[in-house]
């Protein structure tokens, strides 16, 4: 009997450390943010310009001026100057994902911001696509994937090699 009990107790330990790590997980990297080393304007441009150059991406709703919405409602955050929101996508993988799982839909488009902070720094913050991805299969993994994989690529080239090193820490994003 105290076999079966501690075993029961491993397999207790075992799950409420899982959840903690998966919470904790789930809160240190499901947004992620890379610092820009351009001005807000530039980094917008060039999100503009960089997203729509590749085959089928876009931008199904026009850019949001989050900050002006803000400034409308006299409820500006403290220490954010200026803020956009763009809504990245490509329609056919949207198109597959929808039809395999209709409530996905609540989920679409991924969001990118773009903000700038009272010390002048330029943010490009969004979904961890690549972690999210590893909570599904079948279609919705794969149609994750491969948004994941396309956001890193979009990343590099916004955020780009500029005089002085790296622009962004571009880690993989996942959970490995």
């Amino acid at each position: 009997m105290t076999n079966l009990l501690l075993i029961a107790i491993g397999v207790l330990a075992g799950l409420i450390l899982s959840t903690v790590g998966m919470i904790y997980l789930m809160r240190t990297r499901m947004v992620v943010a890379h610092r820009s080393h351009r001005s807000f304007e530039e980094t917008c441009d060039t999100v503009e310009r960089v997203v729509p150059a590749n085959k089928g991406w876009g931008f199904p709703i026009p850019s949001w001026d989050f900050y002006q919405t803000f400034v409308k409602k006299n409820l500006v955050p403290k220490g954010i100057l200026k803020l956009r929101v763009f809504f990245v996508c490509k329609s056919a993988l949207a198109s597959r994902v929808i039809a395999d799982t209709p409530p996905m839909a609540g989920i679409m488009p991924c969001s990118w911001a773009v903000y700038e902070q009272e010390d002048g720094s330029v943010w490009i913050s969004k979904m961890n696509i690549g972690l999210m991805a590893m909570m599904f299969s079948g279609v919705i993994r794969d149609a994750m994937g491969e948004v994941a994989r396309m956001d890193r690529v979009f990343l590099e080239e916004v955020l780009g090699h500029q005089e002085g090193g790296p622009a962004g820490s571009l880690q993989k994003e996942s959970a490995g």
